[in-house]
């Protein structure tokens, strides 16, 4: 079986639609409007996805003065979430929004974090698909749970002091992605 690590073409999801050791997860998410994403999900989505919500599903809690927006979640709830959807080792996960991969980037990252290198983005989002002509399906959808065992990397997470040295060495890079609030 090939493994697809970074990005996943729309014809390859769905000559795969259907296998049970694929798990495909619908990232919509709008930060002006929360509840946009999951009704965009309702109304239309690749058969088979399930949804993710960013405030939900992909962040822990905001404490106010100490975290941002959407900090990670802890990754035992983070795990637990990722049984539920039918994810372990298994199943290449491929995952999609509509907003350039902002999300579902996101998704991807999180689960190479948690040691689950079988995750892929779909090349040219939901937009891309539905111009394609290929099948939706509208309502939601759930996938038979298994047992996800997280495997964190401890390389995938800087914290302050590292992401100081990074900023003060002119031999790297330091992005911030975050919006401007």
């Amino acid at each position: 079986m090939t493994e697809y690590k970074t990005l996943i073409s729309i014809n390859e999801l769905n000559t795969n639609l259907g296998n049970p050791n694929w798990a495909i997860i619908d990232c919509h998410f709008e930060l002006n409007n929360l509840d946009s994403g999951r009704e965009k999900y309702t109304q239309a989505h690749i058969p088979g996805a399930v949804y993710a919500h960013l405030d939900e599903d992909l962040s822990g809690p905001v404490i106010p003065g100490k975290t941002s927006r959407h900090p990670l979640p802890d990754f035992s709830t983070f795990a637990a979430a990722l049984s539920n959807w039918g994810i372990d080792q298994h199943v290449q996960v491929v995952v999609y929004d509509d907003r350039g991969g902002a999300i579902a980037g996101r998704l991807w990252w999180m689960l190479k974090w948690l040691g689950h290198e079988n995750v892929a983005v779909l090349d040219g989002s939901f937009s891309h698909w539905r111009n394609a002509g290929l099948q939706t399906k509208s309502g939601t959808e759930s996938r038979p749970a298994r047992k996800f065992t997280p495997k964190p990397n401890s390389k995938a997470i800087v914290d302050v002091g590292a992401a100081m040295s990074i900023r003060s060495n002119p031999e790297m890079l330091l992005i911030d992605s975050r919006s401007i609030e």
